[in-house]
């Protein structure tokens, strides 16, 4: 049942795709769609098939006292049909209005032949003399005609898509409780009655007592009452008449016997919860209702608790229904199905301004009457699907769009609208006609340069004369514009100075290496010697070895930015010749050095 349920889900929703794109290529279509018609609804539907019964019977044989050679025979279902109706009241909900659920009530008259095929049982039986026997039952032709009430409930899942004016589909899929199941049987066929009497005299005559014969071929000393038996010691005559003679001597025998009783009542102990579907086209008269057309398919499984000391026919021939030993059922009904929907309540009002959606050009927006239910936001007598300006009133020349400075040009289109102004600049002004609007002008009434918002630039420094401090002198930005003082001058003797235990040159040191550099270029006979000092922190060679280092790290990077290598000389002194005191931290910070000086050959 999940399969099928799933198999429905799945149908529907690519069905829904496939029409959906089959309304949108027909949207000149004049129809409501499901969207807009009423939420409530009342199905009534006729159902006409074939049903089907699988029964499974019970296997107790408590009903037969010391039974022998049991066959309780072998039953089957045909020509089984289901007619009916089934009425819901439900609700279609989501914004799409296709999917809804339903709840309601069903009756199915249904009837069809259970067959009773192979029944013959064998076991202990007492007669009016209180004697003990055997009792043989075989049956011929046992058939019973069912008619069948089948009461439901069923709590469905429906769908419907409107694709057209007329057309649409729907579908219902869910369970079904059922409320009753009620069998009325009329039984057809007959059975043969045989005994089989054994005796406890001495010579195996009647002149003893009977027991029951356990024997399941018969013991030898049995008297048979039975249809061999009577025709083979008596050939020739009727054997009917044989056994009416028995019968009148007081034996429960005799041939194709009627039960005392033909009709019998049967319900299931356990109820049923099957399942329903049915897919259908509609066909729409109205807005309000519609015919559905389809097939139907149902399922139901049914159990009985009541199957022991079950016993078909009695001594008496008194007849049990054959579903009486029915322990489970499979009852399955599928045809077609004829119904009508009557679609109830007050058309859809999605913005509640009283035009329904079937009516409405914007059914998703409040409207008036007198726009067919489109809105006039700005109450400028144009609605709004023609006005380009909906929030603000204006005129019907420049489609509801207002024009305040009155200079021809729509507020929406006029960057200066409260300003009135030309064409070429977009509404807007420009006073000292430098080409640029005067709200985009920081100089409007001195024209201007573009790149500086409209401002002069007199001294073509790159910087515009508002913010310019030498306005008529070029200068630097760094300077606002202003020229830029000579730079003092850097001795060569400054220090060059270093962290603890490093040789890397700092960016600060830049400005002294430059005026050496400077120096060895402007004078071929300049020297320079760089001394590398460092604090008293480690072993004596080590801080020789590291004051080397820092001079040779000094003069790379001269030769780095230009200088000739020849020309510089570098002296380790390691913490000798200290700047300032070892004992403190500032001191010692000055001691970590290298001093250039210049030497002239």
């Amino acid at each position: 049942m999940k399969k099928i349920f799933f198999l429905f889900i799945a149908a529907s929703v690519a069905f829904s795709s496939i029409a959906q794109k089959t309304t949108e290529k027909k949207m000149s279509a004049d129809y409501t769609t499901d969207a807009d018609l009423s939420r409530w609804f009342i199905d009534v539907n006729a159902l006409g098939g074939i049903m089907t019964q699988d029964p499974t019977t019970g296997t107790s044989t408590s009903g037969y006292l010391n039974g022998l050679n049991l066959n309780t025979g072998n039953l089957s279902f045909d020509k089984g049909s289901s007619f009916g109706f089934d009425a819901q009241i439900g609700y279609f909900f989501g914004p799409k209005c296709h999917w809804g659920v339903g709840l309601g009530f069903m009756y199915l008259s249904q009837q069809g032949d259970f067959s009773l095929d192979n029944y013959h049982v064998e076991y202990q039986a007492t007669d009016a003399d209180n004697d003990v026997y055997r009792q043989l039952i075989t049956g011929n032709n046992v058939k019973e005609s069912v008619k069948i009430t089948n009461l439901n409930l069923p709590i469905l899942l429906k769908y419907k898509y409107r694709f057209s004016k007329s057309l649409g589909f729907t579908a219902d899929a869910g369970p079904v409780i059922n409320l009753q199941m009620k069998n009325t049987t009329t039984m057809n066929g007959n059975f043969d009655y045989e005994a089989v009497y054994k005796y406890t005299g001495s010579d195996g005559t009647n002149g003893g007592a009977t027991v029951y014969d356990t024997d399941p071929g018969f013991s030898p000393t049995s008297d048979l009452i039975t249809r061999n038996a009577l025709a083979t010691h008596q050939p020739g005559v009727d054997i009917n008449t044989l056994f009416q003679q028995q019968r009148d001597a007081g034996y429960n025998v005799g041939l194709s016997q009627k039960p005392t009783n033909s009709k019998s009542d049967v319900s299931y102990t356990t109820g049923s919860i099957g399942f329903l579907v049915r897919p259908a086209l509609s066909w729409y008269l109205s807005d309000k209702f519609a015919f559905n057309f389809g097939v139907y398919y149902m399922y139901q499984s049914f159990k009985n608790d009541n199957v022991s000391n079950y016993a078909l026919m009695n001594t008496n021939m008194e007849y049990s229904s054959s579903l009486n030993n029915v322990s489970s059922n499979i009852v399955q009904s599928f045809g077609g199905s004829v119904g009508v929907r009557f679609l109830f309540g007050k058309l859809k009002d999605t913005d509640g301004d009283g035009i329904p959606n079937k009516h409405d050009k914007c059914p998703d927006v409040w409207g008036l009457e007198q726009f067919e239910g489109c809105p006039d936001t700005d109450k400028d007598g144009i609605q709004d699907s023609e006005d380009s300006c909906r929030t603000v009133a204006g005129l019907p020349a420049f489609h509801g769009c207002p024009d305040s400075d009155g200079d021809g040009i729509p507020d929406k289109e006029d960057e200066c609208p409260y300003e009135k102004g030309s064409k070429g600049m977009n509404g807007c002004p420009d006073r000292d006609g430098d080409g640029i609007t005067d709200k985009k002008d920081a100089c409007p009434d001195e024209a201007g340069l573009a790149k500086f918002k409209g401002c002069p630039d007199t001294d073509g420094d790159g910087i515009s004369d508002d913010k310019d401090e030498c306005p008529t002198v070029a200068g630097p930005a760094s300077n606002n514009g202003c020229p830029l003082p000579p730079p003092p001058a850097v001795p060569l003797s400054t220090p060059i100075l270093f962290e603890t235990n490093k040789t890397v040159v700092q960016e600060s040191s830049m400005p002294v290496l430059e005026v050496a550099v400077k120096t060895l270029a402007d004078d071929a006979n300049a020297i320079v010697v760089i001394h590398g000092h460092a604090d008293s922190r480690g072993r004596t060679s080590y801080n020789k070895r590291l004051s080397l280092r820092r001079a040779n790290a000094v003069k790379q990077q001269l030769v780095d930015m230009g200088a000739d290598g020849s020309r510089i000389k570098v002296v380790g002194h390691g913490e000798k010749d200290p700047a300032a005191s070892n004992d403190t931290e500032e001191g010692r910070a000055e001691n970590r050095r290298a001093v250039m000086r210049l030497n002239v050959e």
